[in-house]
């Protein structure tokens, strides 16, 4: 009889505790659904267009050559799908399938699948970015008005394509502040910094390459010109007299070559205090990582004496 009753009640308690469980349902108010993964988002440019990119482009394409240059710069390198006929630097853009951008050859670029164009207001067309984009390329621009959108384009750059680019903004910052610091309370010698040496393109007040001259320590005379370029004349270079003249014609440039061309210059107190060099064009032609290498050039140009040569 005991053992009859034990096995009834163990039957009878299992039964209810089965009952209860089937009763009670898991509690699942503090498991939080995933959210998925947003995979494009929408930025900002610098021309104030709202742009759809992917989360981390895989075939990013450089329609300038200092945007190629700023991609290998924040480590991102590998994810260019094809270089410009304009690019040369770094070397490994040698290996990379070439396309067209003078002119712009959209067929050129679909061929090559880029799911990012990266552009600049200085030689791409922002008229260009809406028949880019029907064609399934959103194109980011940036802009270079001042030395400091490198390093801001850099971090830009590392933001888009998810890399860290703070230790290469931050070297590129770092090392102008040392020449604003070796140049700091010395004379500024009157500095005219030109394009070529035939037809007489310069740089404006407004352009970064004419800050690059103020921060080596001159004082830049093509701030007579408002907005980013000039074109000068001879008779207006005499006016102004420079002290010292840099040609972005190489290292290797000839000063003669500029007197054959501008005769008149002879009466110049830099032509007649040898005070002509010439420098690599790219450094300062381009607002890329090469810029401070450029800085520091024309420092060891103007003050010898305080930035020694490279």
């Amino acid at each position: 009889m005991l053992r009859s009753r034990f096995l009834l009640e163990s039957v009878l308690l299992a039964l209810l505790g089965g009952a209860c469980a089937c009763q009670s349902p898991p509690d699942t108010t503090d498991v939080a659904e995933e959210a998925p993964i947003p995979l494009t988002i929408d930025v900002t440019d610098a021309l104030g267009r709202t742009v759809t990119v992917p989360m981390r482009p895989s075939r990013v394409l450089s329609l300038a050559p200092n945007l190629t240059e700023l991609v290998y710069g924040v480590g991102a390198g590998d994810r260019l799908a094809g270089a410009s006929q304009a690019d040369d630097f770094p070397p490994a853009v040698d290996s990379l399938p070439r396309f067209s951008t003078f002119p712009l050859e959209p067929e050129g670029l679909v061929v090559l699948q880029p799911d990012l164009l990266l552009a600049t207001d200085e030689i791409n067309s922002p008229t260009d970015a809406d028949r880019l984009a029907d064609l399934g390329m959103p194109t980011y621009f940036f802009t270079f008005a001042t030395v400091a959108d490198v390093p801001a384009a850099m971090r830009t750059l590392g933001d888009l394509m998810g890399t860290d680019a703070m230790p290469a903004a931050q070297a590129f910052e770092a090392r102008v502040e040392a020449v604003q610091s070796r140049v700091a309370g010395a004379a500024r010698p009157r500095t005219l910094l030109i394009i070529g040496d035939d037809v007489l393109y310069a740089f404006g007040e407004a352009s970064y390459a004419s800050e690059a001259v103020r921060i080596a320590g001159g004082e830049n005379l093509t701030d007579a010109f408002e907005g980013r370029a000039a074109t000068l004349s001879d008779e207006w270079v005499l006016q102004a007299a420079p002290e010292t003249i840099v040609v972005l014609a190489g290292d290797d440039y000839d000063p003669a070559q500029l007197l054959e061309r501008h005769p008149t210059w002879r009466l110049l107190p830099a032509v007649q205090n040898s005070r002509v060099v010439g420098l690599n064009p790219d450094w300062l032609s381009r607002p890329g990582p090469r810029l401070v290498d450029g800085i520091e050039a024309l420092a060891a140009v103007l003050h010898p004496d305080r930035v020694p040569p490279a």
